[in-house]
């Protein structure tokens, strides 16, 4: 069962590890012919000579950093997201790769206009195996409050 995390539960400093995902090198390679066929996706060749074989696309690395967040046992009450910022891709993820999501709750501060809810700000990263981050970004979002009071 899912728990939801509301604004006022969200304690700035903590870190929520949310699962691991091992990057499937037929998927992989299927979403990038469709959705990004660059060659150091799609072109064993040419990608082993650039980078050293196949690298995801990015798009690819934040749809499973965006499964792991839905699949998260707790999760943030969440209303909308306003907007991701600083989106990097600080190492290619390969097929085999064992991704791991946490989440750093990094702002939060009550809404102005709308006493239900506030405005969180996160970081989402993907590790690999060693610690090392794959993907990062910080997304700000809309959080139901428990109560407006």
């Amino acid at each position: 069962m899912t728990a939801l995390l509301y604004f006022d539960d969200i304690e700035i400093g903590r870190r929520d590890v949310c699962g691991s995902v091992t990057v499937d090198g037929d998927d992989m390679l299927a979403f990038a012919q469709k959705w990004d066929p660059l060659p150091i996706h799609v072109d064993m060749v040419v990608a082993q000579r650039a980078t050293g074989g196949l690298t995801a696309p990015g798009l690819y690395v934040l749809a499973l950093k965006q499964r792991l967040v839905h699949a998260a046992e707790t999760k943030a009450a969440v209303i909308a997201s306003m907007g991701y910022d600083e989106v990097r891709f600080h190492k290619p993820a390969r097929a085999g790769d064992r991704l791991t999501l946490t989440i750093d709750w990094t702002d939060k501060r009550l809404s102005s206009s709308h006493p239900d809810r506030g405005i969180v700000t996160h970081r989402l990263s993907l590790l690999d195996d060693s610690g090392d981050p794959v993907m990062s970004h910080f997304d700000t979002i809309l959080v139901r409050r428990r109560s407006p009071d």
